[in-house]
């Protein structure tokens, strides 16, 4: 083979349409299957992304405000009071409920008679009991953004192999090689590369938001040992 042979080798891959685009459109059998299994996987993950991005934003601000008004509150007031007061108002933040759940194991603790230091750890348990769900809550969504992190570039990987072992398949049938391989490692790219497209953001998303997360997390376990000793406080020792 000479230099002056590769121009006309060269010339079936030149006339070969290689735009990703394309490529995807003209995908076919298993790789189409990949392909729309990706898109579906992304276009969910964005609307979870956004979705949790907005929740968890304006859950951020409501803690805030509560958890400000509640220690106002206190130092007028005490904790019933101010759980009806700041109940109806933040019906459904986490902290609410927490100090419902709280109140609840109070007064049938109390039915039995004054509290004593071992009804805390009583309190403690049932805390943990509804903290548990309220967790599950504020990690809705992340998950799915893990999964699409972690599978979607898998997924596109055998997508990609899928499509090149049908291009060398191919080659049987035909004496040109160029002309067969190449649209069909096209088609076979663009599955790794969309892959790639919707694991990325995932990843990211689910790193901020999982931060988010625990933060909120780690203010809901403050919270729930903050009315552990307020309890103690207002009333253990008020019963002695």
């Amino acid at each position: 083979m000479t230099l002056f042979s590769l121009p006309s080798l060269l010339l079936p891959l030149a006339q070969v349409e290689m735009d990703p685009m394309t490529a995807a459109l003209q995908s076919r059998g298993m790789v189409l299957f990949v392909l729309i299994a990706l898109v579906i996987l992304s276009v969910t993950s964005w609307v979870v992304i956004g979705s949790r991005a907005i929740a968890l934003r304006t859950l951020r601000k409501e803690v805030a405000t509560f958890r400000g008004q509640f220690t106002e509150l206190l130092k007028t007031t005490d904790l019933p009071v101010t759980a009806e007061h700041l109940g109806k108002k933040y019906i459904s933040l986490p902290h609410t409920r927490l100090l419902a759940a709280a109140l609840k194991e109070m007064h049938q603790l109390e039915v039995l008679g004054p509290l004593r230091e071992e009804d805390i750890d009583t309190l403690q348990r049932a805390l943990r009991r509804t903290a548990e769900p309220l967790v599950d809550d504020l990690e809705s969504g992340l998950q799915l953004l893990a999964t699409t992190a972690t599978a979607a570039p898998f997924i596109g990987l055998f997508g990609t192999v899928w499509g090149i072992m049908g291009a060398f398949g191919g080659l049987a049938d035909t004496g040109t090689i160029l002309q067969t391989v190449a649209p069909h490692i096209a088609q076979a790219l663009v599955a790794t590369a969309v892959g790639l497209l919707a694991a990325i953001p995932a990843s990211i998303a689910y790193n901020a938001l999982s931060r988010v997360v625990r933060r909120l997390v780690t203010d809901l376990d403050c919270f729930g040992e903050e009315l552990l000793i307020q309890i103690r406080r207002r009333y253990l020792r008020s019963k002695d």
